[in-house]
């Protein structure tokens, strides 16, 4: 069955969208209600203040009440009138109804007292002014809490949707692109919010009273003025599509110019050492010339849809004129009412058509931001919790992989891996680059789920776990250690924000970083930098470790935490480490065999599994593969 034009219109993904961001004013409904209020009192006030016109032109006339005609002959007057006899006679009928209604009756008596001198017509004029700036002052401010609030609600809903996104999502995309689209087209969606939320509903309210005072000025003027409307809704239409798929490709073009620009940025070092500065300046020089031939094609498009309003409303102002000479001729009509008609059509209804038109491709322009946004908030969060996922108590027994294996797309990074930790154990992890040690991390902080077999702790299924509780039970020192560019406090107190600042201090004190820090420029409070880029590497790790003191989970997981330093670094690190570990189940990557001798076991992975296991006497009189990686570091 075929859809009607209207069912393909409403299933359009320009109604698909609206309708979105239609949904996030929900919430703020009492703030909608107080804009449209304030629109209709104001659109109201307008055109009672427009109206003054005809009293004013009519007593500018002779007898304050003149009329104008154009002579013709009889005959065509004759004919004329008849041609208007029925509609007219119609009116006259309305209009001697309504007057005898007792409300009407009323407004009728105020109306002829208030415009019964220019004194008068001055003090209406005078007394509408502060209500008009009041309303007028109440709409905007509405529509700005309104438009604002629903932006900073769709960046927090889309900052609150991709956070807990699995590590695969931000590992498949450009950084520089989601930061794109959370400023960029949430930027560009705002453009939308404002035409949805402001001029779609003052615009046709300017529109709808306009078009009455046109009526109430002159009806037969008001019919031939509202005939030619329609059309110039065919370019804006036919256009509006254009405008927005170039715009689209445009915020393409711009996340990507995001993207290689914070890429250039965080490597400047490299960039220079390398005397890449023109290369790069190169490539963003052709990136920036496809944003910019996209955003010409956008704008010439909303150019010519602009182009074409103006041209329709020229000619259809001319035909109007045209024939409201005849219709001046056939039938007298006062100055009032044909200044009056004037000033509705042209500020009132012919203002709000042209706004609504350029309305119309501006959102077409804006929805294209608001598309993308919503690609993202379209995106499923992967990891899911069962309905019935248990908080995590502690740890009593031991963490057990059972037939593990993980892989990304085809490729098998783990193969049927099966291993046991006590609680209170160490366990180190080894191997060459590549064979899976990280992965295995990954995996116990549910960063991944396995594809084959389980791990669990004190026999339940970490999947069965909420992750959080999960994640409250593990301390993580990685070998890239990153900080905020936040003072020292702040990134030691990182995931433990309810510490004091004594326990800060203490960890601080384990960590062996106190005195570092007290001694420094603003002490606690000093701003580490970029990536902690005003600091050692043997700082930002000592920070970590602090870091990792202060939560003081009973699981540790250290991932190559001193392969970054220097041997002498890395040996006065490690006795922090070795204070950190105490107590807690630990799992210990190393890439430095030195760093796991002294570990309750050892693991060596090679190409995903497990090829030998204990300690590391043990593993050197086994001759095998740890044996081998370890001689190769002794003979570097």
């Amino acid at each position: 069955m075929h859809k009607s034009l209207f069912q393909r219109f409403l299933e359009s993904e320009l109604v698909c969208d609206c309708r979105r961001l239609y949904g996030f004013g929900v919430p703020h409904w009492k703030i909608i209600m107080g804009a449209i209020f304030c629109m209709v009192i104001y659109t109201a006030l307008t055109g009672a203040q427009l109206a003054l016109v005809k009293p004013v032109l009519d007593k500018l006339t002779t007898n304050e009440a003149g009329h104008f005609s154009v002579n013709v002959d009889s005959e065509a007057e004759s004919k004329s009138a008849k041609s208007v006899k029925g509609l007219y006679g119609l009116k006259e009928k309305t209009k001697n109804s309504a007057e005898k209604i007792g409300f009407v009756k009323k407004l009728i008596q105020i109306r002829d007292k208030a415009t019964q001198s220019f004194t008068s017509i001055g003090i209406m004029a005078a007394i509408l002014a502060p209500f008009i700036f009041l309303s007028f002052y109440g709409q905007r401010y509405f529509s700005n809490l309104l438009i604002w609030g629903i932006t900073r609600d769709i960046r927090n809903k889309v900052c609150e949707h991709l956070l807990p996104q699995p590590l695969s999502f931000f590992e498949n995309k450009k950084s520089g692109e989601l930061i794109s689209k959370i400023t960029n087209d949430i930027t560009t969606t705002n453009g939308a919010v404002n035409i949805l939320f402001s001029h779609v509903l003052l615009q046709p309210m300017k529109l709808v009273f306009g078009l009455a005072l046109a009526f109430y000025f002159n009806w037969k003027l008001a019919l031939l003025s509202f005939a030619g409307f329609p059309l110039i809704a065919i370019p804006v239409i036919f256009f509006g599509g254009k405008v927005k798929k170039h715009s689209k490709s445009s915020l393409q073009h711009l996340a990507d110019l995001t993207d290689i620009m914070r890429e250039m940025f965080s490597g400047i070092r490299i960039v220079k050492a390398y005397s890449m500065e023109d290369e790069e300046a190169r490539e963003i020089h052709d990136i920036n010339q496809s944003f910019f031939r996209k955003r010409m094609k956008s704008s010439m498009a909303r150019a010519t849809s602009n182009g074409s309003t103006e041209f329709i409303y020229g000619i259809g102002l001319a035909v109007v004129v045209i024939l409201s000479g005849y219709i001046i001729n056939a039938h007298k009509i006062t100055t009032g009412e044909l200044g009056g008609f004037i000033t509705a059509i042209g500020y009132m209804v012919y203002r709000a058509i042209k706004q609504l038109s350029k309305s119309y491709n501006s959102l077409q322009d804006s929805l294209a931001g608001a598309t993308r946004v919503f690609e993202l908030l379209d995106y499923e969060i992967n990891t899911q919790e069962h309905e019935d996922a248990e908080e995590l108590k502690g740890i009593n027994d031991e963490i057990a992989f059972n037939n593990v294996s993980f892989g990304y797309s085809s490729a098998t990074i783990i193969k049927n891996v099966s291993f046991k930790i006590k609680k209170g154990s160490i366990v180190g992890i080894v191997g060459q680059s590549g064979a899976g040690k990280s992965t295995l991390l990954n995996l116990i902080l549910r960063f991944y789920d396995t594809t084959a077999g389980n791990i669990t702790i004190d026999g339940k299924d970490i999947r069965s776990l909420t992750h959080k509780s999960l994640l409250d039970h593990i301390a993580l020192v990685t070998q890239q250690t990153f900080l905020f560019n936040r003072s020292i406090e702040d990134n030691i107190r990182y995931g433990s924000k309810h510490s004091s600042r004594s326990e800060i201090e203490n960890a601080s004190k384990a960590a062996n970083i106190h005195d570092f820090i007290i001694n420094s420029h603003q002490g606690y409070g000093a701003i580490v930098g970029e990536m902690g880029v005003k600091l050692s590497g043997g700082q930002r790790q000592r920070i970590a470790i602090a870091r990792a003191f202060l939560k003081n989970a009973p699981i540790l997981i250290l991932d190559e935490a001193t392969s970054s330093l220097d041997t002498k670094a890395e040996q006065s690190v490690q006795h922090e480490l070795n204070s950190l570990m105490k107590g807690k189940t630990t799992l210990v990557v190393a890439h430095r065999l030195t760093t796991v001798k002294d570990c309750d076991k050892i693991l060596v992975l090679k190409d995903g599994d497990i090829v030998e296991t204990g300690t590391h006497d043990e593993l050197i009189e086994a001759n095998g593969e740890y044996c081998m990686l370890y001689r190769m570091q002794s003979y570097d």
